[in-house]
């Protein structure tokens, strides 16, 4: 069967995770074009600082440039990996829902793609927490920093999730399990 007749059956029997997994899809593009604007423009303030006035949706650090590159370098190496990871993360749930099958829900793979989302998820939070640390401790010392806490997120949300995810991968993991015994009981 190929990649089209696999797809059409989906849709026919489980329409309501294919359309989860377009949106998904939708929000997977939308973060990596983020991400890649971020990272050109970043490149670019390399080398034309002006750039730096305006990174991605008014986001302004050419004072910070000025000031000192090699911060600069560091927060948006903070910003861009957070963006990054939260790419990743939406393309881990891809896999999910089209892995997925609702008639044997519980496969090895699902229950593996499912705890490398709550990993990835506390994985983000840790890091927003080390990059808000850094980021308040670069405004203590006086350079010119804008309120990042929108191009980042908030960590506890991602740990909070995180924590839950790997909570439901468990369930997976012995729903995984409780499957295979059953299959060769029969």
């Amino acid at each position: 069967m190929n990649w089209k007749e696999s797809w059409k059956n989906k849709w026919e029997s489980q329409p309501m995770l294919m359309l989860i997994t377009i949106v998904i899809w939708s929000i997977f593009i939308g973060l990596c074009i983020k991400g890649g604007a971020m990272l050109f423009t970043f490149t670019f303030s390399l080398f034309k600082p002006e750039v730096a006035k305006d990174l991605y949706e008014g986001l302004n650090l050419h004072g910070l440039l000025t000031q000192h590159f090699w911060n600069y370098m560091g927060v948006m190496s903070f910003i861009l990996v957070v963006a990054g990871q939260k790419a990743y993360m939406f393309y881990l749930m891809i896999r999910v829902f089209l892995a997925i099958d609702l008639i044997h829900p519980f496969s090895k793979e699902v229950s593996k793609l499912i705890t490398e989302i709550g990993q990835m998820a506390i994985q983000i939070g840790v890091i927003i927490i080390i990059a808000s640390a850094y980021f308040a401790w670069l405004t203590k010392r006086g350079f010119d920093i804008p309120t990042l806490g929108g191009y980042l997120g908030g960590a506890f949300e991602y740990l909070l999730m995180g924590a839950l995810i790997y909570a439901i991968a468990q369930v997976f993991k012995r729903g995984v399990a409780i499957q295979s015994e059953n299959e060769l009981t029969i």
